[in-house]
């Protein structure tokens, strides 16, 4: 009877191990890795980021360090509608610390990225821009998430200087 209990028992375990391991494997992300200006397909978008400028901000708005601008050109390969946001990225210094972009909501320009929604087959370009310390000999990079409702465990890093 010991026996039969036991073996009862181990199966459990082993079984609930089977199953932790396929749920760990179906929800881990996909890191897609490109330079700047190749695309990148992460959910239904297909991206494609370039560094546009360093600047010390404009009149109304400074940064603590400096403003990185990226420009961002987007497509949905989907046919139906998807929504992007600026919250999607993030900038990675050389330190690995992550910045949030800075949402200037049109005070940097008509192009700046809060957020689009994008019909099937259909492009357009942002700008969006970090605060970050900035050093030209540094590398650094640009974390791609997908929207929430993009149903996509994939993420990209794409490396924006001295790839």
């Amino acid at each position: 009877m010991m026996r039969i209990g036991m073996v009862v028992v181990l199966g459990a375990v082993i079984g609930s191990m089977i199953i932790a391991l396929y749920a760990y494997t179906l929800y881990q992300p996909n890191i897609i890795e490109a330079s700047h200006g190749e695309p990148v397909i992460v959910g239904p978008i297909e991206y494609a980021i370039m560094l546009e400028d360093v600047h010390d901000g404009i009149d109304d708005v400074r940064p603590n360090d400096r403003f990185v601008k990226i420009r961002i050109n987007m497509m949905n390969i989907d046919t139906q509608s998807a929504t992007v946001s600026g919250g999607q990225f993030y900038f990675v210094d050389a330190a690995d610390e992550r910045h949030w972009p800075v949402y200037g909501n049109g005070t940097f320009g008509q192009e700046d990225l809060l957020r689009e929604t994008l019909q099937g087959g259909e492009h357009i370009t942002r700008t969006t821009q970090f605060d970050v310390p900035y050093n030209a000999d540094e590398t650094y990079s640009v974390i791609i998430r997908p929207a929430k409702e993009h149903n996509s465990v994939d993420l990209a890093i794409v490396c924006l200087t001295n790839c």
